[in-house]
């Protein structure tokens, strides 16, 4: 069963005092991990410490507490780490925190998959890589190039040493010593691949692309996503879920949001009685399209009220009714060092045939592409209700126009700096996505900065802020995660009994 309401932390009042917030329904905050041997609640807990702990505003004097973890007289926000139910694993727990300077509870949920992908064989994992390299050079995009490059003479090197040794074992052209510097070389690069290759990049291969190898175990890592979602969807305590994901996860995360609102998309609209609800999407149709009237440019001409858009129709839709017991409650997708930056050549084998996804709504875009062309609008007609009135729907490629999208990345200037996995996604995904590139350092300086995006060891800065100073790469992520709603009209937001 899952829980109907946050568990009460011991020291909250059943009730508010004197000057504090209303109380008012919790939000979830859903992690996908990234590719790798990740070990359960591990990013949780980290990325819980970057973008609740550490920021004071968030929560009033009452509500912090020293840190057992740092020196005595540092505080850090209160936190607590409960059992919940919804996960199907006693390895993950929910970490849920007081009410907030708004009078609003979060929990933080992890999504954890990597148990599911082990096991990916060499041969697996050889295949994935040989499917990679066997492009024409045409269709390897540009940002990609470096690492094919890489990975081909790697690739030949390998080959061509091989094709020697067995030419010389065969002839008798090896000596006894040769023939051992070869074996300890040949087991140092096994291990390379077992300790290295299978655990990181086997995962990529487990899932990233549909083949008949990888489709049980996409299956499987999919319907615990959809399980834990799902139910928080439909839990009553939550009227907002944010899904931040992380390099391999935000593949997982974006595959999951599809799935979703396929079921929970607005459908059987009708004129007067969801007239909110028309209006909000007629909101987002109108700021998705440029002057003249085309989908998809290379940049929205009012992008900020695109944004605010989204948020209102999210609004609309996170509440159920007996016409629509179905919410929508999945205000923002955040991505972190992202690979699907690099969809035209991860997920499928061109840009033709991604672009040929997105027409096709295989792939969802944002902002999303429009029902009709000269109508530009993301409903169309499903038939008619028992009283004869027209019934409207959203189509299934339209989940952006209730999700916000931020994206972000530290491109870097090389491969051994910066995070070459990630990058902006407006060529692949449309103008709405918001993508904010930082750079990142740690104490080894910029070399491979991508598991750096919420350390609050490392030092990060954002590049060409679109106004303002630039903000430190935690800021970015709070405002990006955006516990505090910065879109949300106060007066709006349904209140509940303290304790409930």
């Amino acid at each position: 069963m899952s829980d109907r309401h946050p568990a009460a932390s011991p020291v909250t009042a059943n009730t508010p005092a004197p000057g504090k917030a209303p109380r008012k329904l919790s939000q979830a905050v859903v992690i996908v991990h990234g590719m790798g041997e990740q070990r359960p609640m591990s990013t949780l807990r980290e990325f819980v410490q970057a973008v609740w702990s550490h920021d004071p505003a968030r929560v009033p004097f009452y509500a912090r507490v020293s840190d057992p973890g740092r020196p005595a007289g540092e505080k850090i926000n209160r936190s607590w780490i409960t059992p919940d139910s919804r996960t199907n694993s006693h390895e993950l727990r929910r970490i849920t925190t007081p009410y907030d300077v708004d009078g609003r509870r979060t929990d933080f949920y992890e999504l954890y998959w990597a148990d599911i992908t082990q096991g990916t064989t060499r041969g697996r994992l050889a295949a994935w890589v040989t499917s990679l390299l066997w492009r024409k050079p045409a269709d390897i995009p540009r940002d990609a190039r470096g690492l094919y490059v890489v990975t081909l003479l790697a690739v030949i090197t390998v080959l061509c040493a091989a094709l020697v040794l067995a030419t010389s074992a065969s002839q008798g052209y090896i000596s006894w010593t040769t023939g051992t510097l070869v074996t300890i070389l040949a087991s140092f690069v096994i291990w390379l691949v077992d300790r290295f290759g299978l655990p990181y990049f086997g995962d990529v291969a487990a899932y990233v692309r549909a083949e008949a190898a990888t489709v049980e175990k996409r299956a499987l890592v999919r319907d615990r996503g959809l399980t834990l979602l799902r139910r928080l969807m439909m839990d009553d305590a939550y009227d907002r879920i944010v899904l931040v994901s992380h390099s391999l996860g935000s593949i997982i995360a974006y595959d999951l949001l599809q799935i979703l609102w396929a079921d929970f998309r607005p459908r059987k609209l009708e004129a007067v009685r969801d007239k909110a609800r028309l209006k909000a999407i007629r909101a987002v149709d109108t700021t998705a399209l440029n002057a003249d009237v085309s989908a998809w440019p290379d940049s929205l001409d009012d992008f900020s009220g695109f944004r605010r858009a989204q948020w209102e129709l999210y609004r609309q839709l996170r509440v159920r009714d007996a016409d629509h017991p179905l919410p929508w409650k999945i205000s923002d997708f955040v991505t972190l060092g992202s690979p699907l930056t690099h969809s035209e050549f991860l997920v499928t084998y061109n840009l033709a045939e991604f672009r040929r996804g997105i027409a096709e709504r295989l792939f969802s875009a944002c902002p999303p592409i429009a029902e009709t062309a000269a109508g530009g609008t993301v409903l169309y007609q499903e038939g008619r209700s028992r009283s004869g009135k027209p019934q409207r729907a959203v189509h299934h490629g339209a989940v952006f126009a209730a999700t916000r999208w931020t994206n972000i990345f530290d491109r870097g200037n090389g491969w051994l700096t910066g995070d070459p996995v990630s990058g902006p996604m407006a060529e692949n995904f449309g103008p709405g996505v918001e993508n904010i590139q930082v750079k990142l350092r740690s104490s080894r300086g910029r070399i491979f900065t991508h598991t750096l995006y919420w350390s609050l060891k490392a030092t990060g800065i954002e590049i060409a802020p679109a106004a303002g100073t630039p903000r430190s790469h935690i800021d970015v992520l709070r405002d990006a995660v955006d516990l505090g709603r910065k879109f949300e009209p106060s007066q709006a937001v349904p209140t509940i009994a303290a304790g409930k």
